[in-house]
């Protein structure tokens, strides 16, 4: 996440056309989805606001809907890597590691939307997959693989299983998980 993905309840009043009070109340009702700072102060995020105003019809002001979305791909497997990253640049922003570490190294640097991994990529794929899943700021996690076995691991991770390896079809699901 990014500093200016974070938000003071002013600047959420200012977003919103209305008082600081007003953010407050819909603080204590939980109408929206705040953190708060080891000091005490309210946080938001910038998507938590963006859905409080779809869910409540207020406007969205320009600017203010992030850019593209970004993924991450961790596959071995450069020539499907390449083409992953090919077809998915079309609507997102794209990294593309085939070494985990350097993924995970990513993740943390660019807060992707979305972490796209190949789960056939061995055993040790595993334990990331559960990292990236457990990850407190909700990172999207899928898993593409070829196997039952491989289904079932992304399952107990928390993470949306797609059960293709062909580029096209994972283009698609990928397409449905931002939103597309």
């Amino acid at each position: 996440m990014h500093a200016d993905d974070l938000f003071t309840a002013p600047q959420v009043a200012k977003i919103c056309s209305t008082d600081l009070k007003t953010i407050h109340n819909w603080v204590n009702r939980g109408e929206i989805k705040f953190f708060r700072t080891p000091g005490r102060h309210l946080r938001f995020r910038r998507q938590d606001i963006l859905e409080f105003l779809g869910k409540y019809g207020y406007p969205v002001p320009d600017g203010f809907a992030p850019g593209r979305p970004r993924i991450v791909i961790i596959d071995p497997d450069e020539t499907r890597l390449r083409g992953l990253k090919r077809s998915l640049a079309k609507l997102s922003d794209v990294v593309a590691r085939r070494d985990h570490l350097d993924a995970l190294l990513s993740i943390g640097r660019e807060r992707p939307s979305l972490v796209l991994v190949n789960g056939d990529a061995g055993p040790e794929i595993q334990h990331v997959i559960e990292r990236i899943a457990a990850d407190p700021e909700n990172v999207q996690t899928a898993v593409f693989g070829s196997s039952a076995a491989v289904e079932k691991r992304a399952q107990a991770a928390g993470a949306t299983f797609i059960s293709e390896v062909e580029t096209k079809l994972i283009k698609r699901r990928v397409a449905e998980l931002l939103g597309f």
